[in-house]
């Protein structure tokens, strides 16, 4: 059963009530810590809360600015309604001996005793925990280290993520990696397939391909355009014309006769 019970209200502090839950699971184990969102569509709502409750060893009210002062249609606080499950969940816990932690986020206060009902006034005794944006990762771990000097037994649950750099476990991981390591690295290659051979000599000629069509699209593009000019140019286009095939005629020549294929 769950052993940190997560309290909240959805429309005050849900995302940090998430984010609380998602990283204490990740440090305790998923089978500590309990939020109402684990609740099966179909399932009795208040019969599964109190059964958390009765199990938890902590009960984390998380409580944000609007925390208190939530209410409907503009009426009193929620916190004053009979059936509020967050006063609920605070006075099962009071009634039943939990330790109980308020955390406050996003720059919330703490309420006082006469602006809380009187079967949880007692809540506003109770020394709150802060946790901020800016240094939630510091806070994640002090807030740990303050849920297993309350309940020891959490202690023995903490992931290996948290091991000491030189723990016995974290030592085997790293040796297991420096084997693998030099495993891969003496592993002999292997000689390259035939098709991959085949791909190799392929190459040169697939690339020739490819400029002997850009080199054909280029002198097609040059004879529509010579062709445009000869057709439907004036007499000054076609003087240029000529002058430059004249130039082309020379130059030919001239390379012909070097090559001495004339």
């Amino acid at each position: 059963m769950a052993g940190i019970f997560i309290s909240y209200r959805r429309d005050d502090s849900q995302g940090f009530a998430g984010r609380l839950a998602d990283d204490l699971t990740e440090i305790l184990g998923s089978d500590l810590v309990f939020r109402d969102v684990e609740i099966p569509v179909g399932h009795d709502f208040s019969l599964i809360l109190n059964r958390a409750i009765a199990a938890c060893d902590v009960l984390l009210v998380v409580i944000g600015r609007d925390w208190q002062t939530i209410s409907h249609n503009g009426a009193r606080s929620r916190l004053f309604e009979p059936n509020d499950w967050v006063r609920t969940e605070i006075k099962a816990a009071f009634e039943q001996g939990k330790h109980i932690i308020p955390i406050l986020v996003g720059g919330a206060k703490m309420s006082i005793a006469t602006e809380l009902p009187a079967d949880i006034s007692q809540l506003s005794k109770i020394q709150a925990f802060e946790m901020s944006d800016r240094r939630w990762d510091e806070d994640i771990e002090n807030l740990v280290q303050l849920l297993q000097r309350e309940v020891p037994e959490l202690a023995s649950s903490v992931s290996s993520r948290h091991e000491p750099a030189d723990s016995p476990a974290q030592v085997l991981r790293e040796l297991g990696h420096r084997v693998l390591d030099e495993v891969r690295q003496q592993r002999t290659p292997q000689a390259p397939s035939r098709r991959t051979a085949h791909r190799r000599w392929l190459r040169p000629v697939m690339a020739i391909g490819g400029f002997l069509r850009k080199l054909a699209t280029t002198v097609f593009v040059i004879a529509m355009v010579y062709i445009g000019f000869r057709l439907f140019g004036d007499a000054a286009v076609l003087e240029q014309l000529d002058r430059i095939e004249a130039r082309l005629l020379v130059g030919w020549d001239r390379l012909l006769g070097y090559l001495n294929i004339q």
